[in-house]
């Protein structure tokens, strides 16, 4: 990334960011982001750039694999908690009593897509997970987690096994069904894109569109029968 092009994301992530605070009434929010904790994505020929914030790259890039594998009893079981008992004893943020509010609460990236030093109008912000509903982790990225595995350990609530080499590499999978698969949208502020999960399923992405601010937000994942998908390419 160059500095032009941080300067350009960077405003247009303050813009965002701010309307998000306007629009959901918060009382803060985070606007300004560590450029040092972003990695690129390209694919055919593409640029895609996942930023985020200092809690959300750590957990994704380095605490998740970490506590897959010194924890794996704690993933698969329908239980927030002992993923997150997992990850807390990993890294200690935070009170443990607090750490579920504190992670839900603006920890996330956003996914943008430079071309030709412009945005793409499609924008994607990810939270680690909107809501902990104590069997199941509900919006984000943790929601996504439970349909994949690494190591052969799941990823979070569920059990189901489809290897990814690290957790980081779910991005691939998000800017793939985001991106490149034709949305469907089933209200002004729901749309929905599938990508093939494997010979029998496809992984149904839903998500939320926030029209004041145009961006948009993971809402659901779920496999449904596997119907004909757009060949354009396989994720790497």
């Amino acid at each position: 990334m160059t500095e032009q092009e941080f300067q350009i994301i960077r405003q247009l992530i303050e813009d965002k960011a701010t309307l998000l605070m306007q629009q959901e009434e918060k009382s803060f929010v985070v606007a300004g982001l560590d450029v040092s904790k972003h990695f690129e994505v390209n694919i055919n020929d593409r640029r895609f750039f996942i930023i985020s914030t200092n809690i959300f790259y750590h957990i994704i890039h380095s605490v998740l694999a970490e506590a897959c594998e010194k924890h794996p009893n704690a993933f698969g079981i329908r239980k927030t908690d002992t993923i997150l008992d997992a990850i807390y004893n990993i890294e200690k943020i935070e009170l443990r009593e607090n750490f579920s509010e504190f992670l839900r609460t603006e920890q996330f990236a956003w996914i943008i897509e430079l071309e030709n030093g412009k945005v793409n109008d499609d924008i994607l912000r990810v939270d680690l997970f909107r809501k902990d509903n104590k069997t199941d982790f509900t919006g984000g990225i943790f929601h996504a987690f439970k349909h994949f595995s690494y190591k052969g350990i799941p990823l979070s609530t569920h059990s189901e096994k489809n290897n990814i080499n690290l957790p980081s590499d779910i991005f691939k999978h998000i800017i793939d069904c985001f991106f490149f698969e034709q949305q469907t949208f089933t209200t002004t502020n729901k749309c929905y894109s599938f990508i093939q999960y494997n010979d029998i399923y496809n992984l149904r992405f839903d998500f939320y569109f926030e029209p004041n601010t145009k961006v948009y937000f993971i809402d659901s994942i779920r496999k449904e029968a596997a119907k004909k998908i757009n060949p354009h390419r396989s994720c790497p």
